[in-house]
């Protein structure tokens, strides 16, 4: 259950619905976990395109005295996606 990411107290909340007869309930909290899942994902999809954008920045940067990614950091520049996040 912890490799689905459920915390420890959601493994014993399940575990006290195992007599079989609360499988609805069970099923919300799998729902519940599902959608958190969902959630981190779009927010990981959204850092990995801004990292990625500020890679490529710094790669491309060609005799510029500042770093693109320390830049964004300091809220100097920020790459086009950033926003989003």
């Amino acid at each position: 259950a912890q490799r689905l990411g459920f915390s420890l107290d959601e493994i014993a909340e399940l575990l006290r619905l195992e007599d079989g007869t609360h499988c609805e309930e069970a099923s919300s909290l799998a729902e519940h976990k599902l959608k958190d899942v969902r959630e981190k994902m779009t927010d990981l999809a959204r850092m990995e395109s801004v990292l990625s954008e500020l890679v490529c920045a710094c790669h491309l940067r060609q005799g510029n005295v500042s770093c693109p990614l320390i830049a964004s950091l300091q809220g100097k520049k920020e790459p086009r996606s950033t926003d989003a996040v």
